[in-house]
């Protein structure tokens, strides 16, 4: 009787199958690149309930900069090469201690590209994420900081070449100053340097200037 309740109803359709080493196609419940948005967005959700927890402040903030290219690809004999773009970029932090922050930034890196002998501008548009280190100081706080994430070569072209806008591993460094202008709103001023896996080999300079809000 027992084993007449657990039984299948023959008409249904068959489970699908895993992988059995026979040839047979295992189903994925999601995507790399959707497991991938889970874990972020679960640890961004585990760091704000740790920073409401402690008492402490998450800051977002939004800037607008200039940016140079070390040796750009298009003037080779020039050191630092200005461009005529503007550089944004914005972020959210949540503090890790008293002195440290984990950020998460989106940021827009000016850029010309050489394909087969003719510049193309364009732009990196970079997604890190990485650690500020906090030092107070009289002016407000200084800071140092470090990240990796993806970057992401886009033509400003309707019709781009194939195989050319590529997304590459990157990193950056950066300093800056985080000047008090109320209890919950400071202006920053950032530089920072970052460099990406993409053939051209970049080396781009920005410096921002912007505001930050806590809450």
């Amino acid at each position: 009787m027992a084993e007449g309740l657990y039984q299948l109803d023959p008409r249904l359709p068959p489970a699908p199958r895993a992988a059995t080493g026979n040839g047979v196609r295992r189903m994925p419940v999601y995507s790399h690149q959707e497991a991938t948005m889970r874990w972020t967005c679960a640890a961004v959700l585990a760091l704000g309930v740790a920073s409401a927890a402690n008492g402490q402040v998450a800051w977002v903030g939004a800037s607008w900069g200039a940016s140079w290219e070390w040796q750009a690809p298009t003037s080779p004999n020039t050191n630092f090469l200005h461009s005529s773009d503007g550089a944004p970029a914005a972020f959210v932090a949540f503090p890790i201690s008293n002195d440290t922050l984990f950020r998460l930034q989106a940021a827009d890196l000016p850029h010309v590209t050489v394909i087969d002998g003719v510049g193309w501008p364009a732009r990196y548009r970079a997604y890190t994420a990485g650690i500020d280190y906090l030092i107070d100081d009289a002016f407000g706080t200084s800071l140092l900081s470090a990240g990796v994430g993806s970057y992401k070569l886009d033509l400003k072209a309707r019709r781009p070449p194939a195989g050319v806008e590529e997304t590459k591993l990157g990193w950056y460094v950066g300093v800056g100053e985080w000047f008090n202008l109320t209890r919950r709103t400071r202006v920053t001023a950032e530089i920072a340097m970052h460099r990406t896996q993409h053939a051209e080999r970049p080396q781009i300079f920005t410096a921002n200037l912007g505001l930050a809000f806590s809450w």
